[in-house]
């Protein structure tokens, strides 16, 4: 089945309100998307600059620059219904005639960049005949938008669209935070909230003792009548109960704490937070090429950080103090992960090394965006690259209607090309462009996750208590003070007494004894 999205482009915070409009429209029309920009129609212009321009100024000229900028649909098809990006296009452009009629500057593009082939539209929020905003109730997918939608895919005897629920209401974040949980990445309060409630329902004997087991774990109760309320150690605010799932409300727990004895009851094994196996393996995988290695201080801060965090439910493992400060940790534990991975990896073995890679990072990044803008200018400005992409497009749109003044045009743009070089090579030199690119974005990218990495690094670090850094430090050099003093036992050495002689006095020697003796 097809499948209709429905999102809220919002006002942005800073200088330029509509600047996740401006970023929409320029994603929706990139060339390599919609055919170099044929697929792309409406009535607010052809190009993202000329789209974002109308709409901004719209929203100018009857004083309503705030709030919601635009709207954002998408008609997704499955790839085996057999539409072509001309069918696609007139859908589009049906949906949005009925939809809006002429009341809204709207604009859409055609994506055939995958194997279901699929339009985003996105309109104005406010009117241009008489200024008012698009007001899209509860129940306007039902009343309004679907009975259009199955009309149009009928007309087509295409199969009619199913409205989205999983997007509808939520932002990203939230909509990605499942798939991020079925991987082992991502932890919310609620998922503890949920395992210290089991936790407590299996040490408690009566609904008291429940709360004050809480209690004791850090937990504030803030409401106990008929709903109960829990606000953890560290949380923005308190949580109801029934709202975490299946026997979590009030009654559901007073009634699991007194069927304890005679029915089974969630099992409790003692949760773990994190991937084991993966930080093993990248542990492994360090001492396999590097034989003998051993964390750093520095180091080893986070990895104790991480493995508490992991065995924060075994019994005896650490007080409920410790607990209830280190319990933050499980909302952090994939970043945890990937800074001892990074720092494992990449041998940073303290601060310094840290803000090193830092501010390379910085250098690379801005070194990077700055070739990168000068490729961008070549490829889409530079002649003959402009007049090649401009005669591309006029080709294709010849092909599907064939004009005589877009035939002139495409002669003129050749003579144009011609004039710098043969038209086959202006092609592969073009490429050749876009090509480094693409690789100048890659590279951006992979850029811009690596100093994520290292500014997250940075603040975990930043978190931890001053008295546990100068602890790990401490233990590590009374092992190096350890380790000197029995490799000289071992090996007959200098004791410190004879080494402090010997540092102390100047033109003199010592005898072998070890006892300073002036020879001279």
């Amino acid at each position: 089945m097809a499948v209709t999205r429905l999102l809220r482009i919002k006002e942005t915070k800073g200088s330029n309100k509509a600047s996740h409009l401006k970023k929409n429209l320029f994603y929706i029309c990139r060339d390599e998307k919609c055919g170099n920009g044929l697929w792309i129609g409406g009535n607010a212009g052809r190009t993202p600059e000329m789209i974002y321009r109308t709409m901004v100024e719209n929203k100018k000229f009857w004083g309503k620059e705030d709030g919601s900028q635009a709207f954002h649909y998408m008609l997704s098809f499955p790839p085996d219904c057999g539409i072509d990006e001309a069918t696609a296009f007139q859908i589009a452009e049906e949906f949005c005639r009925e939809l809006l009629g002429d009341d809204y500057y709207y604009a859409f593009a055609v994506h055939n960049d995958k194997a279901h082939m699929h339009v985003h539209i996105t309109f104005d929020s406010v009117s241009k005949t008489d200024g008012l905003k698009f007001h899209s109730p509860k129940g306007d997918w039902e009343k309004r938008i679907q009975p259009i939608t199955d009309r149009i895919c009928e007309k087509y005897h295409l199969p009619t669209l199913e409205y989205d629920e999983d997007r509808r209401g939520r932002n990203y974040g939230e909509w990605k935070r499942p798939k991020q949980m079925e991987k082992g990445e991502y932890y919310s309060w609620t998922d503890i909230i949920r395992d210290d409630i089991d936790e407590a329902i299996e040490h408690s004997e009566s609904y008291e003792a429940f709360l004050d087991y809480l209690r004791s774990d850090g937990y504030t109760v803030t409401r106990n009548g008929k709903f109960l309320s829990l606000l953890p150690e560290g949380a923005g605010r308190a949580f109801r109960t029934g709202r975490l799932g299946d026997g979590y409300a009030k009654e559901e727990i007073i009634q699991r704490i007194a069927d304890k004895g005679t029915k089974p009851q969630i099992e409790n094994r003692y949760k773990t937070y994190g991937d084991r196996q993966e930080m093993r393996e990248v542990i492994y995988a360090k001492i396999v090429r590097c034989p003998g290695w051993k964390m750093t201080p520095f180091q080893r801060s986070f990895w104790k950080r991480w493995n508490n965090t992991y065995f924060i439910r075994k019994p005896d493992r650490m007080t409920k103090e410790q607990r209830v400060r280190n319990k933050q940790d499980i909302l952090e534990i994939r970043k945890l992960s990937d800074a001892i991975r990074y720092m494992v990896d990449c041998d940073i073995g303290d601060e310094s090394d840290l803000e090193k890679r830092k501010d390379e990072l910085t250098k690379e990044r801005e070194a990077m965006e700055h070739e990168l803008s000068a490729t961008r200018t070549k490829y889409y400005k530079k002649q003959p690259f402009y007049y090649v992409s401009r005669y591309e497009k006029l080709k294709e749109q010849y092909q599907s209607d064939p004009q005589p003044e877009t035939k002139q045009e495409m002669k003129e743009l050749m003579k144009l090309i011609e004039a710098v070089c043969p038209y086959g090579e202006a092609v592969f030199q073009r490429n050749e462009v876009k090509e480094k690119m693409d690789k100048c974005r890659g590279a951006l990218k992979d850029n811009k996750k690596e100093l994520r990495i290292v500014e997250d690094t940075f603040k975990l670090f930043c978190q931890m208590e001053p008295s546990a850094r100068k602890r790990d430090i401490s233990r590590e050099d009374h092992r190096d003070k350890t380790k000197e003093k029995r490799e000289d036992a071992k090996y007959g050495t200098e004791t410190g007494k004879s080494k402090k002689i010997r540092s102390g006095a100047a033109g003199r020697k010592t005898t072998g004894t070890g006892i300073g003796k002036d020879t001279e």
